[in-house]
């Protein structure tokens, strides 16, 4: 597992490297609104950041042990994350943005995390009023709109 987190990390290096190199040129900011740099910066540092955690994480590892297959309960852990995706990617169009993010948290913490229902509800109401307010109220970005216009 060792060798595979190295190259992981290399991979992610070099394409993250890539993005910020290649949208070098472009704005970062026009006008009032983020340029077309702004994006792709945030992404590639961010992959760049990541790789070099998950890199200095892997050569500082000094237990020899090969990390093991996930049993059936991570399986179906990881097929639920898989499956609320696609659930999300398929209500996007249909009821919006802000509806699907809170019931696709919603989904994570309680079915998948199997967490208690408070601290669900604080995270949910967390994160989307950072969505809309980082999007929507800072950026003045539009997200998806569903049926019923939110």
């Amino acid at each position: 597992m060792k060798a595979t987190n190295i190259v992981v990390s290399l991979v992610l290096f070099a394409l993250s490297a890539g993005v910020l190199l290649g949208t070098w040129h472009l704005p970062y900011w026009a006008d009032f609104a983020p340029g077309s740099a702004f994006a792709p910066f945030w992404v590639g540092f961010a992959g760049v950041v990541l790789a070099v955690v998950l890199l200095v994480g892997t050569l500082s590892e000094h237990d020899g042990t090969p990390h093991s297959f996930p049993d059936r309960r991570g399986l179906m852990r990881v097929g639920g994350v898989a499956v609320g995706l696609f659930a999300l990617l398929a209500a996007i169009p249909l009821i919006g943005f802000i509806p699907a993010g809170i019931l696709f948290c919603l989904y994570l913490l309680l079915g998948v995390e199997r967490r208690p229902l408070l601290p669900t509800i604080a995270t949910t109401v967390i994160v989307i009023g950072l969505v809309y307010g980082v999007f929507v109220a800072w950026l003045g970005i539009a997200l998806p709109r569903g049926a019923f216009g939110v």
